[in-house]
């Protein structure tokens, strides 16, 4: 997922805002908006450094992110996260060589391959949140008016040692508030930090209809889910127009993991039975031995053979 910036992001700025009356949007909040898009925009290189706090409302929390790029195509993002159930952070990775774009989950222990793309915008990184968005060329503020209730500057504040411009925008619904804060850098104009707050608004009290009784008598009764409050934020380090050496866009395969490739691209009479389908990797994490897909299907028949 990914990541519960992501959420909040998309539905910030991707969402639709409800039945209010007409947007109310101060020209400085959007004239600042508009000079961090273009600042992302004019980026040749960048090295960002994120540190994420707060209540995820339930979903799975970041923890830190790192991302590095290098026009026109070369990109290493990384998201570390707390995921529910498994008690430990994983990291999430996504990289783009310049020929090839890999994206590896921890998690799962599996890793995608795909042609590069020939810029960002091909790459899709909803997960990257508001800055990558920018930096692939698109405006995520362009509808202003509908994603939002009302958009204003809100003053001035200093984030570890920088003063920012501080835009708050307002999309709370008939169900819920929201603001969202962005700390924008008087000086280079990209975003210092970001917060998001969200709490459910009570409602009138309504009669009860008690859940319905389940199908099968030992299963429990149905919980009501409610809606949790959300206090969620980061901060950004960056290092602006670095020059970024080449192997930090290096892929490695990771130890253990296997190669993932959807089902229908696995069974194409184009794909040759003898290709290399997964590579066998040791703990020093080279490669050691490349299987193909008749291999793999040998391995299967003698293992049901000795049953």
């Amino acid at each position: 997922m990914r990541p519960c910036s992501t959420l909040l992001c998309i539905l910030l700025v991707a969402g639709v805002a409800a039945a209010w009356e007409p947007a109310q949007v101060e020209p400085d909040a959007r004239r600042v908006l508009q000079e961090m898009v273009r600042a992302y925009r004019g980026l040749r290189s960048l090295e960002m450094e994120t540190k994420y706090y707060g209540d995820s409302g339930g979903f799975n929390k970041p923890v830190r992110s790192r991302l590095v790029f290098q026009r026109p195509n070369r990109l290493l993002y990384e998201v570390w996260q707390n995921v529910l159930g498994m008690g430990r952070t994983t990291v999430k990775r996504y990289l783009c060589d310049g020929r090839h774009f890999y994206v590896y989950d921890e998690a799962e222990q599996y890793y995608t391959r795909d042609k590069a793309p020939r810029d960002f915008k091909g790459l899709g990184l909803l997960g990257a949140g508001i800055e990558f968005v920018a930096i692939s060329g698109m405006n995520p503020f362009a509808n202003l008016e509908q994603q939002v209730r009302a958009a204003r500057l809100s003053g001035t504040a200093e984030v570890n040692g920088e003063m920012a411009d501080v835009v708050v925008l307002d999309s709370g619904t008939a169900d819920r508030t929201g603001e969202a804060r962005f700390y924008i850098s008087r000086t280079h104009r990209l975003i210092l930090r970001f917060s998001f707050e969200s709490v459910p608004l009570s409602k009138p009290a309504q009669h009860y209809v008690p859940p319905p009784e389940p199908l099968n008598p030992d299963d429990p009764p149905e919980q009501e889910l409610k809606p949790l409050p959300v206090k969620f934020g980061y901060d950004n380090q960056a290092s602006i127009n670095p020059r970024v050496p080449a192997s930090v866009f290096a892929w490695t395969t990771p130890p253990g993991s296997l190669l993932y490739e959807p089902l229908n691209q696995m069974l194409d009479r184009r794909n040759a039975m003898d290709r290399p389908a997964y590579v066998i990797v040791g703990k020093d994490g080279k490669p050691v031995k490349p299987v193909t897909y008749r291999q793999l299907l040998e391995m299967a028949r003698k293992r049901t053979r000795n049953k």
